[in-house]
């Protein structure tokens, strides 16, 4: 019987991982993100590359007459610093002693991988010497009205826009507010029944609330600054991301497999896909490769959240 192992092209499961990839960290649709030129006319780049981003401003109410303010959006360059890859191999003992479609069951480790890897990424820009102190909060108090209300209301001094605000806590703050029967009040509120089912907040207080494991206190000398969250709107942290150029394109042989492109539709993350089988023990290789760089955006428009000091 023949294995279903191609039954679906690799560069399409890989456009899957890529779509997978911002559904696994939804955190991932709240940063400010920069995957074409703003002219939208540039795909492909070089390492090392310094390519623009742009965060927005919010224009000033004045009264009447007092004259037109001008529109003062940030463009922020971020270069191009690394090449990153997400190489898989299916071995022929694998390939040849099942039927399963190995291409396609690769797609959701791949995507977990990616969205882990760029979360990791960003969260090391969220630190006390990017953004201030921020707000401090003891651990008996990591409830809807000590931390979610405080964290709403220390944003709205801050002048944090309202638009699509998020907090992202550690599981220990996050675990703490799945046990607050304010907020997971699953019987007199049904948007909170994932909370329960699932162990997935909904919006609290205007903010999207969203668990990462791996966000741990900063080092700040020897001390800590005991970080258990982040809070902003999209324009407090930047990820860039282009794809390489082909070795085509500088003259090179042509390559022994498949070089080709895929991008995804919503967020126009695009990355380079290479396909190929090694001649000598038969390993089908499958990765994608794609070049990145991180940066601290509008830091007034982001917040530390810390346990008490």
């Amino acid at each position: 019987m023949a294995n279903s192992l191609g039954t679906l092209n690799g560069a399409l499961i890989l456009q899957e991982a890529l779509s997978l990839t911002f559904q696994k960290r939804p955190l991932l649709k709240l940063i400010s993100k920069g995957f074409t030129e703003l002219d939208g006319s540039v795909q492909n780049a070089l390492l090392g590359q310094s390519v623009t981003s742009r965060i927005k401003s919010v224009q000033t109410v004045n009264p009447f007459g007092t004259g037109a303010g001008n529109i003062s959006d940030t463009d922020v360059t971020v270069s191009l610093a690394t090449q990153k890859e997400v190489h898989v191999a299916i071995t022929p003992a694998q390939y040849n002693s099942t039927n399963r479609d190995l291409i396609q069951e690769t797609a959701q480790p791949i995507a977990v991988a990616l969205s882990n890897h760029i979360v990791d990424s960003i969260a090391d820009l969220w630190t006390v010497a990017a953004y201030g102190a921020g707000l401090s909060v003891a651990a008996a108090s990591w409830t809807y009205t000590g931390l979610v209300l405080a964290i709403r209301n220390a944003m709205a001094a801050a002048g944090i826009s309202e638009v699509n605000r998020f907090c992202v806590l550690n599981s220990a703050a996050y675990g703490a507010l799945l046990a607050d029967p304010l907020i997971v009040a699953a019987l007199n509120n049904p948007m909170n029944a994932n909370a329960i089912a699932e162990g997935r907040l909904p919006k609290v207080a205007g903010i999207q609330i969203e668990e990462y494991a791996s966000l741990t206190a900063n080092a700040t000398g020897a001390t800590t600054d005991k970080r258990i969250g982040f809070a902003g709107n999209p324009e407090s942290t930047v990820f860039v991301a282009r794809a390489p150029k082909a070795p085509a394109e500088i003259g090179a042989a042509a390559f022994p497999g498949l070089i080709d492109y895929v991008e995804d539709p919503l967020t126009g993350f695009r990355v380079m896909v290479n396909q190929w089988i090694d001649p000598a023990t038969l390993v089908y290789n499958n990765r994608i490769t794609w070049l990145q760089g991180y940066a601290v955006g509008n830091t007034v428009q982001g917040m530390m959240v810390r346990n008490t000091i």
